[in-house]
């Protein structure tokens, strides 16, 4: 979990993302004002693999009702790598993912 907090941190430094970072039984959580990250730790339940999960804040409920990304890795290294090679494109993700969020909600009052 250290190579995946240096990231969000180096991130922080190199790019003026603010990340509010919390650990917590095998978990990291990386919050900015718009966005929620959580990296789980390999266990069982997810195969021995990193799980990096993403969502907007303002549609997050828990992370049942709200993962917009879901990715799966073999090493930290490989999830950091991803994390890099992938950034703008996360973001991408959760501005389609937030306005399909906004769609949903709309149909809802116009019923």
């Amino acid at each position: 979990m250290n190579k995946i907090r240096e990231w969000f941190e180096n991130d922080s430094i190199n790019y003026g993302e603010q990340y509010d970072i919390y650990e917590y039984e095998e978990h990291l959580e990386a919050r900015t004002k718009t966005t929620i990250f959580m990296i789980v730790s390999p266990h069982e339940g997810n195969k021995y693999r990193w799980m990096f999960r993403a969502s907007t804040i303002s549609a997050f409920d828990r992370w049942a009702n709200s993962t917009a990304i879901e990715e799966f890795f073999e090493t930290d290294i490989e999830l950091c790598n991803y994390l890099s090679e992938h950034k703008l494109h996360i973001y991408m993700q959760l501005i389609e993912y937030l306005s399909r969020e906004y769609d949903e909600l709309e149909e809802i009052e116009n019923r």
